[in-house]
């Protein structure tokens, strides 16, 4: 089975669009709990406002 050019451009196109909608999916966070009730994580190294404060105290 061959495909001719038409074909194969429609393939890809398809395949490039399903690929950003994919992202784009998965970049919402779709279909993940809500966590809007808990504190961002504490990430190493940002502490840096915590260790002023404590200085100037």
């Amino acid at each position: 089975m061959e495909m001719s050019h038409a074909q194969f451009t429609l393939l890809v196109a398809v395949l490039f669009f399903g690929g950003i909608a994919l992202m784009g999916v998965a970049l919402s966070g779709y279909g993940t709990k809500d966590r809007t009730h808990q504190h961002p994580p504490r990430l190493p190294g940002h502490d840096i406002q915590d260790k002023l404060a404590d200085k100037d105290s």
